[in-house]
């Protein structure tokens, strides 16, 4: 399922006036209130609803959720996770290999105490 974007919940233009979005909104809330449409999914409409309006009818919030949502934006965060994801994947191995160089190397340390007792008993035998 793809997300919508605050544009479409709201059913207008990129580029809608302040009075176009908050006629959509007081069009959509009125069509969509849970008081009012009984529908299941008409709560979730409406909290998206009231979500985009809050940021679109803001200034601010608006420039920046455009900024944010600009295709290169999105295809740059986009690249930065897999970057991110692959970089944690090799950690992950690298955690892995060391714990089994730590567990190989506590190996090889005791099977040279073993040996030294053995070697130790091998003496006390010969010259005893």
């Amino acid at each position: 399922m793809v997300k919508k974007t605050y544009y479409e919940i709201l059913e207008v233009d990129k580029k809608a006036s302040q009075k176009d979005i908050k006629s959509a909104y007081r069009r959509l809330v009125m069509l969509y209130h849970p008081d009012k449409n009984k529908l299941p999914e008409a709560e979730e409409v409406f909290k998206q609803i009231a979500e985009a309006y809050s940021v679109l009818s803001d200034p601010g919030k608006r420039k920046q959720y455009d900024i944010d949502n600009e295709p290169r934006n999105v295809l740059l965060r986009n690249k930065q996770e897999q970057m991110w994801q692959i970089i944690r994947e090799q950690k992950q191995r690298d955690a892995r290999t060391n714990q089994i160089l730590r567990d190989y190397n506590l190996y090889q340390e005791q099977e040279h105490i073993k040996y030294k007792q053995r070697e130790n008993e091998a003496m006390n035998i010969m010259y005893g």
